[in-house]
């Protein structure tokens, strides 16, 4: 029976890594590469005229930012199996604050798929047109300020059972996870206030616990697992 719990935890620990290691792939590539190339902020003829020319880079970012938000359950799916025997109501948290999350960013791009159905229908004038894109493209924008606020409120929880798993490297990275939840949290706060302002946001430099979870996740499988299994017998 021990040797499954074991081999459980181990999965789950794995599963857990891969999981955050695709998520942070098909983010950077719908965020940082795909999306950027469509959507020039402040300039939607521009933008129109990028959707109109290269309408697959635009549906490709979507469909990476969909299969995000799925991986991402995915992932607090096999953290709360892990982790979920430290404390069950602070794993609980954990899971529905990034069900929300995903949720919402999921719904989100349905703002996208709007503005390519905007500039596919010959009914309306080209200020209609602009008028609508802009609307789409700004509700989008709030609506993923709210999903980042809770992409920064389940790491709270998380960091929490990972801190409790009471090595100096969990502790440190219960920390950093802290960090990284406040700055966006922080962050959504500040767009919410100021929308057009263009500058460097805080989860740009508080993010990095995120990263080195993902990182000892999938190095250290087998020592979470461990650690896992300590915090069990302990319960």
């Amino acid at each position: 029976m021990n040797d499954i719990k074991n081999n459980t935890s181990k999965k789950n620990a794995l599963f857990a890594g891969i999981a955050y290691l695709l998520t942070a792939i098909t983010g950077f590539y719908a965020l940082m590469f795909a999306l950027p190339q469509i959507k020039v902020e402040g300039d939607i003829v521009r933008t129109i005229a990028n959707m109109n020319s290269n309408p697959f880079m635009f549906r490709a970012g979507i469909i990476s930012m969909l299969c995000m938000n799925i991986i991402t359950i995915l992932l607090v799916i096999y953290l709360y199996k892990l982790l979920s025997n430290i404390n069950k109501t602070t794993a609980l948290s954990m899971l529905v604050l990034m069900l929300f999350g995903a949720g919402i960013s999921t719904l989100n791009e349905v703002n996208h798929f709007a503005m390519l159905c905007i500039n596919n229908i010959d009914g309306f004038s080209i200020e209609e047109s602009q008028n609508l894109t802009i609307l789409f493209s700004e509700i989008y924008n709030h609506g993923a300020y709210i999903a980042v606020i809770f992409w920064g409120l389940w790491l709270f929880p998380l960091g929490v059972l990972i801190y409790k798993l009471n090595t100096r490297i969990s502790k440190f990275l219960g920390i950093l996870l802290f960090i990284a939840g406040a700055g966006y949290i922080l962050d959504s706060l500040f767009l919410f206030v100021y929308p057009h302002l263009n500058i460097a946001t805080l989860s740009d430099y508080t993010s990095f616990g995120e990263i080195l979870l993902m990182i000892w996740l999938l190095v250290k499988n087998k020592t979470i697992e461990g650690l896992a299994e300590k915090q069990i017998k302990k319960v």
